[in-house]
């Protein structure tokens, strides 16, 4: 849905009625040519969940199993030599029960806020905005954006799944969108494109604590090939932490006792990924593979440990009929490695596994509309495997 202005010597009102929300659009001069698009996704899908280490199946009507649901408004104005204004006012929300964000303590627009200019330089712009990680996660998995489904969001970013009790952290810290950023992209050069991000952690006394990185996308025909770095101190999409924040944490047990031994959370991760796909038209082929370093604050747990992350994913994606059939892997590995046997005693599991697979088919009814099932197993160490089940239906506006 577009609403366009491009008016000589007179102002011309639209009133758009979006949720209860009034929103006037008012018009330009002579030479200037604007236009502000309401857009968004809508995804809800019935299924049956359990993820390894759950104590139970839960049968569900839940939003979000293909792509994050998501709605807002985006709009440009054109002002003249090839410069361009931008601004992206988006938000997240659940249909299945009508709730703003992605959860309930999520920001109303934690997808985009942001305002900047774009041109022959490329684009530039101020406010909540992605992080390093998102484009290339995203593109180079057969699930795209499914945090729901896709094994390697399902283990570096959703907090779903438990090992003796614990609740299962997402690896990569500081969320897949930034606050407080200033976000350069570069423009397309041969079909590569690299972006550069910085977020503000606006701490008095506290210069330090920021989050920064930079990625890369390259796309020739049918090779896709995309890389991330970035450093994190700063929890999203709001972090109020007077200090140091808890990026990251891991809780190493006793297999034996089952006792756990509380291991500082860390203050930084550092994560770099390598990535590429090759479509064969007959199969798509993707590999990813990254690797994260968490620094623990100092004291003693610095001293003795130190706690890393990788996460090696493998699939595949086949045309067949109007659809795509899919097919993903993960395996994630923790561990905090150092010398438990001196400080703990015997017994201590340092080192967790977790592998997921999904399968599933995407069925094209229209360019905006599809339909889809899939299942996920799951299995984190020393935990019982779990088997998930989905249908949905997703459309985008």
């Amino acid at each position: 849905m577009q609403f366009k202005k491009c008016l000589a010597g007179k102002v011309t009102s639209c009133v758009v009625g979006m949720a209860g929300l009034t929103w006037m659009l008012a018009a330009g001069n002579a030479s200037a040519q604007s236009s502000v698009q309401v857009t968004g996704v809508i995804d809800t899908y019935l299924g049956s969940m359990e993820r390894s280490g759950e104590t139970g199946r839960t049968s569900v009507v839940n939003s979000s199993g293909m792509t994050t649901s998501w709605w807002g408004f985006k709009g440009i104005e054109d002002l003249g030599g090839g410069l361009q204004a931008q601004f992206n006012l988006t938000g997240f929300f659940r249909p299945d029960v009508g709730g703003t964000g992605r959860y309930s303590a999520d920001t109303m627009f934690s997808r985009d806020a942001n305002v900047g200019l774009a041109g022959s330089f490329g684009r530039v712009s101020l406010g909540r905005d992605l992080a390093p990680n998102f484009v290339p996660s995203i593109s180079l998995n057969p699930f795209g954006g499914s945090f729901a489904f896709a094994p390697i969001l399902v283990q570096t970013q959703a907090s779903s799944g438990f090992y003796k009790s614990q609740n299962w952290a997402a690896t990569e810290a500081g969320d897949t969108g930034w606050s407080n950023e200033i976000m350069y992209v570069t423009p397309d050069i041969g079909g590569m494109t690299a972006s550069f991000f910085y977020q503000f952690g606006e701490q008095a006394g506290n210069n330090s604590k920021n989050n920064l990185g930079v990625n890369a996308m390259y796309k020739n025909g049918p090779l896709n090939l995309g890389a991330y770095y970035q450093s994190v101190k700063v929890a999203n999409p709001v972090d109020v932490a007077a200090g140091d924040s808890k990026i990251f944490s891991f809780l190493p047990y006793n297999i034996q006792t089952g006792a756990v031994y509380n291991l500082t959370p860390a203050r930084q991760q550092n994560t770099w990924f390598v990535g590429g796909a090759y479509d064969f038209q007959v199969v798509k082929l993707f590999a990813t593979y990254q690797a994260s370093d968490n620094k623990l604050p100092d004291g003693l747990d610095n001293t003795r440990f130190k706690l890393k992350s990788d996460t090696l994913q493998l699939g595949a994606s086949m045309p067949v009929g109007k659809g795509l059939a899919l097919l993903s892997w993960a395996q994630t590995k923790v561990k905090a490695d150092g010398d438990y046997l001196d400080t703990l005693g015997s017994g201590w599991q340092s080192s967790i596994k977790r592998n997921t697979a999904s399968l599933g088919y995407d069925y094209f009814l229209s360019r905006r509309t599809d339909v889809y099932a899939v299942s996920m197993y799951d299995k984190i160490t020393d935990m019982q495997s779990g088997i998930s089940f989905g249908v949905g239906i997703r459309h985008k506006f």
